[in-house]
């Protein structure tokens, strides 16, 4: 079976070939793409690991992630040399990680300045704030990354064996093809049409930027918390929060005086007409004055931290609110599986490209109508179907679970399918299996192979679709301040919870409904 994952390219010719032994075939070399391959690698598992970008720079700085309940689980899928320096080498601030310091992940009213809650101390190392872009590097020591392979097609055979074609004209066949190529998977659209037309745009307007703070202007900040803070407006609905990314003398690359930080301001956006129709503006100059129009209604710090660090000349970026829950029952065809946020991608999460030239340009409207979370607005859901060109925009977010959700993926990877690949290496090792293992490694090999990659796709879907409709629960939340603290609340927002691997929520009041 061939399945193409750019449906704008004629399909194409695949060489004949076999698998002489389990070759797994990474797609992105993202945080779960980098983490498989160093724990396939530990495992003596062999792989190859293909990344559409040139290098690990590619995409600039990146911004912040929190890591705490799949701290465990990335330490035990590394190799112990390298789990011992996440905290040193990946850290926004190694030393208030080793002096034990975690954020509590304040909120407040940016109108008054009043905090209003904030979650329980963490205990020492138990949660770390890191960078995207330092722990890809120290994830990607010892790999051999195959930098500019764009995936084209793929192709599944009858004999165990799955076909990678990149837009260079290369292939590789192996055993099991592991797509982590992000929340535009071209994988996931191929492997699901139907299911992936759900990829949502929620109804917020954002805009980010990247602000450069010495001591004395960040002190303000840094007395609420050492890493992040959060705010909402009962005024307005805006929201606000600041994430520092590097301090001084961090790392050998940090600047010596300054504080690099993060800073995202967003609104609700509802199609119409008056204050809730407002679209984040076209140009850079716009943008600053419409950031500035927000500050003027906040309490200090908050207020200056805009009117004073960001400048007309400061690149204000668009940022897109996008998400897509698996569905229940999720089975994938043939040797191929999705893993990070090509199976979750999940709207309070980072910030990723999200229109690129393959992204689609089509759109559908359905309407949200439960009336507690999206109160009839009407709002776009990307109909991923289309394959029109675009300019890059952002997607952003606070929660923060999709990257510990991808760790974890990995470890289910581990728990479910790893033990059956390390299984028939041993066998493909053997003489007597060669020929059956240079057929597809056998009948009952690709049984098992399915059965184990059922396992291990239940146990992701059963835990990251409750974190996905949380995330976009708490995405909306954090743009009613009513509903955090106000009439409309009707308990702890998932905005404001402890986060946790396997959460209770009601995913059901989150459907969406034509």
């Amino acid at each position: 079976m061939v399945i193409s994952a750019d449906s704008s390219s004629p399909p194409a010719v695949f060489p004949a070939a076999s698998a002489a032994k389990p070759l797994i075939l990474i797609i992105g070399a993202g945080v779960s793409g980098l983490l498989l391959a160093q724990h396939l690698k530990r495992e003596g598992i062999p792989y190859r690991i293909f990344e559409r970008d040139a290098d690990l720079a590619t995409r600039g700085a990146g911004w912040g992630l929190t890591l705490h309940w799949s701290l465990t689980a990335l330490q035990s899928l590394l190799p112990p040399s390298l789990a011992e320096r996440i905290c040193d080498e990946s850290s926004v601030d190694r030393w208030a990680d080793r002096r034990g310091e975690a954020s509590r992940f304040p909120f407040f009213d940016l109108v008054s300045g009043e905090l209003k809650t904030q979650t329980p101390g963490a205990v020492k190392s138990a949660r770390i704030r890191v960078t995207r872009e330092r722990l890809r590097k120290l994830l990607a020591e010892g790999i051999e990354i195959e930098w500019g392979k764009t995936l084209r097609e793929f192709q599944t055979s009858d004999d165990g064996t799955v076909s990678a074609l990149f837009e260079d004209g290369t292939s590789c066949i192996g055993t099991l093809l592991v797509a982590c190529d992000g929340g535009q998977s071209r994988v996931r659209r191929a492997l699901f049409p139907e299911e992936s037309k759900l990829l949502m745009q929620l109804p917020v307007q954002t805009m980010g930027v990247k602000i450069l703070l010495t001591a004395e202007q960040i002190a303000p900040i840094r007395k609420l918390d050492l890493y992040f803070l959060q705010g909402g407006s009962p005024q307005n609905n805006s929201f606000m929060y600041i994430s520092v990314l590097d301090v001084p003398g961090n790392q050998v690359d940090s600047n010596p005086d300054i504080f690099s930080c993060q800073l995202h301001v967003s609104w609700p956006y509802h199609p119409g007409s008056g204050a809730a129709a407002l679209a984040v503006p076209a140009t850079n100059k716009e943008r600053y004055e419409l950031m500035r129009s927000f500050a003027k209604t906040w309490a200090e710090p908050f207020r200056s931290l805009v009117l004073n660090n960001v400048y007309p000349e400061t690149e204000i970026k668009r940022l897109d609110v996008l998400d897509w829950a698996p569905p229940k029952g999720l089975r994938s065809k043939g040797q191929v599986v999705l893993m990070g946020d090509a199976f979750h991608l999940m709207s309070m999460c980072k910030c990723l490209p999200v229109l690129s030239p393959w992204f689609p340009s089509e759109s559908v409207f359905v309407k949200f109508t439960d009336p507690l979370l999206f109160s009839g607005v009407t709002a776009t859901i990307t109909n991923i179907l289309g394959n029109g060109l675009a300019a890059f925009a952002y997607s952003i977010s606070d929660r923060g679970e999709g990257a510990n959700h991808a760790i974890v993926d990995v470890r289910d990877f581990a728990t479910h399918i790893v033990p059956q690949l390390a299984l028939d290496r041993g066998s493909s090792s053997n003489a007597a299996s060669q020929q059956s293992t240079q057929q597809g490694q056998g009948q009952d090999f690709r049984q098992a192979l399915r059965q184990a990659l059922d396992g291990y796709e239940d146990a992701v879907v059963s835990r990251s679709r409750p974190g996905v409709l949380a995330s976009r629960r708490a995405c909306l939340d954090a743009h009613s301040f009513s509903r955090l603290f106000g009439e409309e609340a009707t308990g702890v927002s998932p905005l404001l919870s402890k986060r946790e691997m396997m959460l209770q929520f009601d995913d059901e009041s989150t459907e969406l409904m034509n």
